[in-house]
């Protein structure tokens, strides 16, 4: 009996984990849901105003290493001004995409994030509720010394936000998008001045609400009426 009483246990244990592990990562949540938030990444324009997009050739395992399922590289370019971003857009399941912050991948391109994330409030509309995202500057010494701003949150469906646990705050949603954007800084450039990134982000943003997210009112997710 007590060994019947052991095995039962064991049994529990692995089963409880299991289910734990499958809702942190998603594992059984290959939803309708997550398939067209996937198919609408594709939908967002390169053309945006006064901004031109252009593709970037990237590396395909990377992402699926991540946990993409969908995902594109562009620049952004002014068309008037000498201002241009490097946007990185991707969709997965909530348990990879959450896990995955740019202290981790950009390490592997030789960055150091220097100093501490800070939020930043980013509005698409003057009578929305601005998203909310980190953003902290990182260096490059080995090679080419390079620096730059990167801004980065993501969205399960109800705004960009940038929660200090997203795993935690994100578990069991069918879907997250996870959005960088970055801006290239010149040597002893002072990253607060003449900042380009909030410049391009405002359109952006509006755009991204209208394709990701075409049957919601406003950036919080709320259904039309």
């Amino acid at each position: 009996m007590k060994r019947i009483a052991v095995i039962v246990v064991a049994l529990v244990v692995v089963i409880g984990s299991g289910l734990v592990h499958g809702v942190w990562g998603d594992r059984w949540q290959k939803s309708t849901a997550l398939e067209e938030a996937c198919a609408r990444v594709a939908q967002v324009p390169l053309e945006l105003g006064d901004w031109h997009g252009k593709e970037v050739i990237v590396d395909d395992e990377e992402f699926r290493r991540a946990g993409a399922e969908a995902y594109w590289m562009r620049t952004y370019t002014h068309r008037r001004q000498p201002l241009s971003v490097l946007v990185i857009l991707m969709c997965g399941r909530a348990g990879r995409m959450s896990v995955h912050t740019p202290e981790v991948c950009y390490q592997g391109a030789g960055f150091q994030m220097l100093g501490t994330p800070r939020a930043t409030k980013i509005a698409w509309a003057d009578d929305e509720e601005p998203g909310r995202f980190w953003t902290a500057r990182f260096g490059k010494n080995k090679g080419v010394a390079s620096d730059l701003r990167l801004s980065w949150a993501w969205n399960p469906g109800s705004g960009w936000q940038a929660p200090l646990h997203p795993r935690w705050d994100y578990r069991g949603k069918p879907f997250l998008y996870k959005l960088y954007v970055s801006r290239q800084l010149a040597v002893g450039e002072d990253d607060a001045a003449a900042d380009s990134t909030v410049e391009f982000m405002r359109p952006f943003l509006q755009e991204l609400q209208r394709t990701l997210f075409p049957f919601s009112r406003n950036p919080q997710g709320s259904a039309a009426e």
